[in-house]
């Protein structure tokens, strides 16, 4: 078997056997959804079988065995799945597939010298026990989200050798056009003690907009395509999904649910294998978590967020990866948000894509509550006419040209120095969200212990920096002496702008801004 990895690919191989030799038996391989994690996982996987080492890898679920089992056998990678009555049960190979739940019901006589975790972030319990039970046995996880708390308890190690955007540039990920559509209401909710919106909330609520749901789906494919195409649909809950399928369907579109309520999973492996074919028959399939990890399916063009978040960047971001794998004929997706995820996730997922994971220490990333933006924040961050989700720096909208409102800033360099000039009168001198300096500096300092990855040397010098840059002067209160608060939406943009400015300039100056 020969398999063509890409350069990435290859130099994470390197640091993994690296890793080994420097005695991380516990390792994460964390790349991008759509990076080819799996197939650098099988290169690793055949290049120990051929020492005649017994190896295996394990699925986040059932479901998954399958459409693992099928890319081994294209690659000609010979291998075992252990299953009940599965038909390629083949207990002699030195390769095995299996799932979490399979680990932990079958009493599996092995001998098993490394093994390679899909959706290593899922921390069950079985996985837990197994590593705990095996200590000597080699582990690679894989996964694009390395944020639970207890993932550096097991892991000792973190492989990051590329990055989104470095993927999309090179054409190995699509690109993506955010929009922000009219998003669920959740003023109010009740909260799950996770930290999380119940989901019964979110189906009560969610259930008021399907409507727009299927208005903003038909205007926008049309718009960007010409009509209908493959979509991908994450809701809260079952109920909410059957909901959603009804709408379309009553619209005269082809919407199929995953759930539960498949039974005993013939049924939801003839729907994604009929929802993989070129020009499918079905248009969407609805899911609530099961179709967010995993599912691999190229030609997807359309994914609809309907399943808000308080906290869970990685719920967030694990969807949005399902439509970001290349395709021939695919020069970008759609990714239409009813939930106001786009906005409350923008600063970290920039971050994300922009310089990835490299270690273990973003728990937080997970478990910090992020605020609701306001109608005012929408605005500032949406086009007023297609609801594009623009970055800060951006002046018009690249979908549709709108010209946003000229308050007009200007970068220009003055006497070596890279200055922000801003034209406004003297009565906009000061946003309003820039008024109460406290509060903007409990909010700078938790995005710099955010964006300094806890370093807290690093979060203070740069916390410092924004603030005088804001307000030409320095804080009243210690970097240590406040407790950070989550930043809105208008800060996180504005603190944004002023980095890329200052990047621009080559760190030539520093960045005055008046907000």
């Amino acid at each position: 078997m020969k398999i063509d990895l890409r350069p990435y690919q290859i130099e994470g191989l390197e640091q993994l056997r690296a890793g080994v030799r420097a005695g991380h038996k516990r390792q994460i391989l964390c790349a991008p959804t759509g990076s080819g994690k799996t197939m650098t996982a099988l290169h690793l996987l055949d290049e120990a079988a051929k020492k005649f080492t017994q190896t295996a890898f394990i699925c986040d679920r059932v479901a998954l065995i399958d459409q693992t089992s099928n890319v081994f056998a294209e690659q000609g990678l010979d291998h075992g799945v252990i299953q009940a009555n599965h038909w390629r049960f083949k207990p002699w190979e030195r390769i095995q597939v299996c799932s979490v739940q399979t680990l932990a019901r079958r009493n599996i006589e092995m001998d098993w010298k490394l093994i390679v975790i899909d959706e290593a972030h899922c921390l069950y319990a079985q996985t837990v026990e197994f590593l705990q039970a095996h200590p000597d046995v080699v582990a690679i996880g894989l996964t694009a989200t390395p944020f639970p708390t207890g993932l550096g308890k097991l892991y000792s190690r973190v492989v990051n050798v590329t990055t989104t955007n470095e993927l999309v540039a090179a054409g190995f990920l699509a690109p993506i056009k955010f929009y922000a559509a009219k998003p669920i209401d959740m003023s109010g909710a009740a909260i799950k003690s996770d930290g999380e919106w119940k989901d019964s909330e979110i189906e009560e609520r969610g259930i008021k907009i399907v409507g727009d749901v299927v208005e903003e789906w038909v205007a926008k494919t049309r718009e960007h395509f010409g009509g209908p195409v493959k979509t991908i649909v994450f809701t809260a809950t079952v109920a909410h999904g059957e909901e959603v399928c009804r709408h379309f369907q009553a619209a005269g579109f082809n919407f199929q649910q995953v759930s539960y309520k498949d039974g005993n999973g013939q049924r939801r492996k003839d729907r994604i294998e009929e929802f993989r074919k070129e020009g499918s028959q079905i248009d969407a399939l609805v899911s609530c978590e099961a179709l967010a990890k995993g599912l691999d399916v190229p030609d997807i063009r359309c994914g609809i967020a309907c399943k808000p978040y308080r906290k869970s960047l990685s719920g967030h971001l694990q969807q949005i990866g399902r439509v970001m794998r290349a395709h021939p004929g695919k020069e970008f997706a759609l990714w239409l948000d009813h939930t106001n995820n786009l906005l409350k996730f923008a600063q970290d997922t920039a971050e994300i894509f922009e310089r990835g994971v490299s270690d273990l220490s973003n728990a937080k990333l997970d478990a910090t509550v992020r605020k609701e933006p306001t109608e005012e924040e929408r605005k500032a961050l949406l086009c007023g006419r297609c609801h594009y989700a623009m970055t800060p720096a951006m002046t018009h909208c690249p979908s549709c040209g709108w010209e946003r409102p000229k308050r007009m800033s200007l970068v220009q360099n003055v006497a070596g120095e890279l200055q922000e000039v801003t034209l406004e009168s003297r009565a906009e001198k000061r946003a309003e969200y820039l008024e109460d300096k406290q509060l903007v500096w409990r909010q700078i300092v938790a995005y710099s212990l955010a964006l300094k990855r806890g370093d807290a040397v690093a979060a203070e010098r740069f916390a410092l920096a924004q603030y005088r840059n804001l307000y030409n002067q320095w804080p009243r209160y210690k970097f240590t002496h406040v407790e950070p608060e989550p930043c809105s939406t208008q800060l996180a943009g504005k603190l944004m702008q002023m980095r890329i400015a200052y990047a621009k300039g080559a760190g030539r100056g520093r960045v005055a801004a008046k907000g």
